[in-house]
């Protein structure tokens, strides 16, 4: 497992402004209502933050807690923060009850 980072740039967007997650935090991204609410489907383990080397963006650092397809190997992504905070979309996905992308299941 990568050691988890935190940095802030100094340009800051609105979504930078609005850190609720920490490392350790279980968030559940909103695909996950197409599963059983105990399923571990789209859930995911906050790892830290870190910043894009060439570009200064913000970078969420998250672990998949389920079991990815045959080809995937591996369970550690980057997203960008402002995709990261997003509103779900409501006319790509009207039955999505969730407001945003990824929301806080249970702190660490």
């Amino acid at each position: 497992m990568i050691e988890a980072l935190s940095f802030l740039g100094a340009s800051q967007s609105e979504s930078d402004q609005r850190f609720p997650f920490k490392p350790g935090d279980i968030v559940r991204h909103f695909k996950h209502e197409h599963y059983p609410a105990d399923s571990p489907m789209y859930t995911y383990k906050i790892l830290g933050y870190a910043t894009h080397s060439e570009t200064r963006e913000t970078l969420v650092i998250y672990e998949a807690l389920y079991d990815l397809h045959d080809g995937d190997t591996l369970k550690v992504f980057a997203r960008p923060l402002d995709m990261f905070m997003s509103k779900v979309d409501k006319k790509k996905y009207p039955d999505i009850r969730q407001e945003y992308r990824f929301e806080l299941l249970s702190r660490a």
